[in-house]
């Protein structure tokens, strides 16, 4: 799990906010994929993590990993998105 400055995790949340809303949260060829309703920062100890959420059902949402996603889509990998703004 990557940890990100503030100014790190607001730029990637917004920058893969626009591309992975709506895609599933599940690795690809699953039968029963969950749509990405929305990125989360979140505070931990010495900064701060996203993750991916989803809705599966009134009241109950999953999450995963933000790298993790990323890795499952085709996508701008994170290192190099990171890379290229600082």
């Amino acid at each position: 799990m990557r940890i990100f400055t503030k100014e790190e995790a607001a730029s990637v949340t917004k920058y893969y906010s626009e591309i992975l809303i709506g895609k599933p949260i599940t690795p690809p060829g699953d039968s029963n994929p969950f749509l990405i309703t929305s990125l989360d920062i979140k505070k931990v100890n010495d900064g701060y993590t996203v993750y991916c959420t989803c809705n599966i059902v009134a009241g109950k949402s999953a999450y995963s990993n933000i790298e993790k996603v990323i890795s499952q889509s085709d996508c701008l990998h994170l290192e190099e998105f990171l890379t290229n703004q600082y």
